[in-house]
């Protein structure tokens, strides 16, 4: 398959567009701006303002700001365009919108695969490149020359709400570390140290810490009926212990911890459950 129309020429849009040009790819871009798209025209893409302007293209990949906006798309476009077409819809999406689009697409004859971006927009078509995929795998297969070109493809199964999920929830715990590194850089510019240097020691510290606790989490949970077996080495208390001393040391120095109070009570509140003992990823109960 090597014509592919894209739907969005926004930042990640142009990315895409970029990648796929750099492999000879015949790109088709649809959106309302032709300004934006007038650069990658220059080099020899084509350009339609609607889906049901565009010809010839093998697959239809979406990269649009919402889910509501990708959806209209779709709504808009006649089902004589449609029908037989894979969609591969970047777009990032909650699993009900996920579910609302394959809904869309079946209606219309379509085949669809849902897609998350794991990377920032320069990382696209470089080895960086980082994009899990989830739905019809005859789709994923076919396309999948095109999706190599922007990176690692990675394909999570036929479950479509499988991308959304993953990417949702590997972001809860990128922004939750985003959270934790601003209070930690505070931290230690409360202390006159160099922010540096903490960071090239979290980079080979905190691998080797969050390998335990993935690990843990991955097997504990396996399967979930909200029993655990008392850690082995860490406990919930322990953890929770050294939260309190570093929560401690941080006030002392005037620093703000939003994200470690959250933390400690979320540890606090297992404990009181009686999962004391237990690993920390008891404290998912406290969640659910």
């Amino acid at each position: 398959m090597k014509k592919v129309t894209v739907v969005g020429c926004g930042v990640m849009g142009s990315a895409i567009i970029r990648a796929l040009m750099a492999k000879d790819f015949q790109v088709t871009i649809v959106d309302l701006n032709m300004e934006a798209a007038q650069p990658y025209i220059e080099k020899g893409a084509k350009y339609a303002a609607s889906l049901d302007e565009s010809r010839e293209e093998d697959f239809i990949l979406l990269n649009l700001p919402t889910h509501d906006i990708a959806a209209a798309v779709i709504k808009n476009t006649s089902d004589k365009k449609l029908a037989g077409k894979i969609l591969v819809d970047t777009t990032t999406s909650t699993p009900s919108e996920v579910k609302d689009m394959a809904a869309i697409t079946a209606e219309r004859n379509m085949i669809h695969l849902d897609a998350a971006i794991e990377v920032y927009p320069g990382d696209i078509g470089t080895p960086t490149g980082y994009i899990v995929y989830a739905g019809s795998e005859k789709a994923f297969n076919e396309t999948k020359p095109a999706l190599e070109a922007l990176g690692k493809a990675v394909y999570l199964g036929d479950d479509i709400v499988g991308a959304s999920v993953t990417d949702l929830a590997v972001l809860q715990v990128h922004f939750a570390a985003i959270a934790g590194l601003a209070e930690a850089s505070a931290f230690c510019l409360k202390n006159d140290y160099s922010v540096q240097k903490f960071v090239d020691q979290t980079r080979e510290i905190l691998p080797i810490m969050l390998e335990g606790n993935l690990r843990a989490f991955g097997s504990e949970l396996a399967v979930y009926n909200r029993e655990f077996d008392d850690a082995s080495e860490c406990t919930l208390n322990i953890e929770a212990t050294a939260t309190e001393t570093i929560l401690r040391a941080m006030h002392e120095y005037g620093v703000k911890t939003p994200c470690g109070d959250a933390v400690l009570k979320l540890f606090q509140d297992g404990i009181k459950s009686g999962y004391e003992k237990k690993n920390v990823c008891s404290v998912v109960n406290e969640l659910i």
